[in-house]
């Protein structure tokens, strides 16, 4: 006797379970900072939302693979080039983000510059200066095509939640960038007199991730109003 299994991935249930996995995952990493809490090895280190190839990276991953894989489903329907393109952006960000592609390529864009005594303006991660001009061009390019589709669904709130989702990227991005200058801190620091430098600093990288899986997530919720991901196993 065989079985059928029937996966239906909705954009309610991915708002619901992938937005509280994400909001679990700076949970579990903000609790040692305000309370006295000691974690095991594999709390530690398997589900630390600032480290890379864990639970939390993976996790990341899934999202965007999820979005790489409804842009695709619409481009099967469809039959318009970009389409494919936008999913295979997508996909490529889900194994930079496995992977940190943009980091090392920009850390190495910046020892050159370093070495070649060109480091006169730029004042946070290099990764941005290399990465983000394209990333913004190719983000604006991706907003205008899905919103299209939306319009002709009469999805208004599709389009909210696209831009929402685009939206936290670039506060995520911006806290990035911020962190990147080297800055003293000290307006944090004065409210959270418990807390270090170094402290701060690890808890906005976390929230900066964190903001991303909420980014990512909205972005795939509102794509699932166009395209529903139905998954069936035997």
């Amino acid at each position: 006797m065989s079985y059928q299994y029937n996966i239906h991935i909705t954009s309610k249930k991915v708002l619901i379970i992938f937005s509280s996995i994400s909001i679990g995952f700076l949970t579990i990493y903000y609790l040692p900072y305000l309370f006295d809490i000691k974690y095991n090895y594999f709390i530690r280190d398997y589900m630390n939302i600032t480290q890379e190839k864990n639970v939390p990276t993976f996790f990341s991953f899934i999202i965007m693979v999820c979005v790489f894989l409804v842009y695709f489903l619409i481009y099967k329907e469809k039959k318009q080039y970009y389409w494919l393109v936008i999913s295979l952006f997508f996909l490529y960000l889900g194994f930079d983000d496995m992977f940190k592609i943009h980091e090392n390529i920009g850390s190495d864009v910046g020892h050159r510059v370093v070495e070649e005594g060109l480091d006169k303006e730029f004042t946070s991660y290099y990764w941005q200066a290399v990465f983000m001009p394209m990333f913004a061009l190719f983000g604006l390019f991706i907003v205008y095509i899905t919103s299209k589709a939306f319009l002709k669904i009469n999805c208004k709130k599709c389009i909210v939640m696209l831009f929402a989702g685009f939206g936290l990227y670039a506060v995520a991005i911006g806290m990035d960038f911020y962190e990147g200058m080297d800055t003293d801190l000290f307006w944090i620091l004065e409210r959270f007199e418990t807390l270090e430098y170094d402290d701060i600093v690890d808890l906005m990288r976390a929230t900066e991730e964190a903001i991303e899986m909420l980014g990512g997530t909205l972005i795939l919720a509102s794509l699932l109003k166009l395209k529903e991901i139905k998954i069936s196993l035997s």
